[in-house]
């Protein structure tokens, strides 16, 4: 996580963006106030943080292991594998870093912010420590729909995959049967025409006596 946690970045016009965002529409402007200022301890405090990332600041790193999700509020930001930009992350509400969260996994990506930007971070290790079970409630039950929803996309995604490598299987296989046709034409053409070789061969050794 970033340091410097700014506490007057809530505010409202912020908690109306939030409000926004898929997973936390369900909640009132006052339950999410109260996310992200707990009750007063610490630890309950820690649970939710708006962060202010500066320019090229890793918000999460490939390869590490943490618990944090992250939804942007403002800004924009590359997500890079292996030193190479596959994604850039730019509109108010996405989400990332929660399926490494969900599956107990290292991150799969880092998440680099391009321009200074604010997220949202929630720590979903302790989430269930907030002195509120319903915004618990919400929040997890939301990671899970999402969770579930992508993994309805890459299966569906796969199913498109599978139907064109199916098809692109099969205009090869109809390919390499034409080819196969022309092939066997050609075979047919070659042996005719050296049967007419050696016919025009025996007639001219016969008209020259050679036979």
């Amino acid at each position: 996580m970033a340091k410097g946690i700014k506490k007057n970045l809530i505010n409202d016009a912020t908690i109306e963006l939030l409000s926004k965002f898929e997973i936390l529409r369900n909640l009132s402007k006052d339950e999410l106030k109260k996310l992200l200022r707990g009750r007063g301890s610490e630890y309950e405090a820690g649970i939710a943080r708006l962060v202010r990332y500066e320019p090229d600041e890793t918000v999460i790193r490939e390869g590490d292991f943490d618990s944090w999700s992250f939804w942007i509020v403002t800004g924009s930001y590359n997500v890079v594998i292996a030193g190479t930009i596959i994604a850039n992350l730019n509109t108010p509400g996405d989400i990332f870093g929660e399926m490494s969260v969900l599956d107990g996994i290292p991150r799969t990506a880092s998440v680099v912010a391009v321009m200074e930007g604010i997220c949202l971070g929630i720590d979903m290790s302790i989430l269930s420590n907030l002195d509120d079970e319903y915004i618990t409630h919400i929040i997890t039950s939301g990671f899970q729909h999402k969770k579930l929803s992508r993994l309805n996309i890459t299966h569906s995604q796969l199913l498109k995959d599978k139907q064109a490598i199916d098809a692109r299987y099969s205009t090869m296989l109809k390919m390499e049967k034409k080819l196969r046709a022309k092939e066997a034409a050609l075979s047919h053409r070659e042996e005719e025409l050296r049967k007419k070789e050696q016919e025009i061969t025996r007639r001219e050794a016969a008209l020259f006596g050679l036979s």
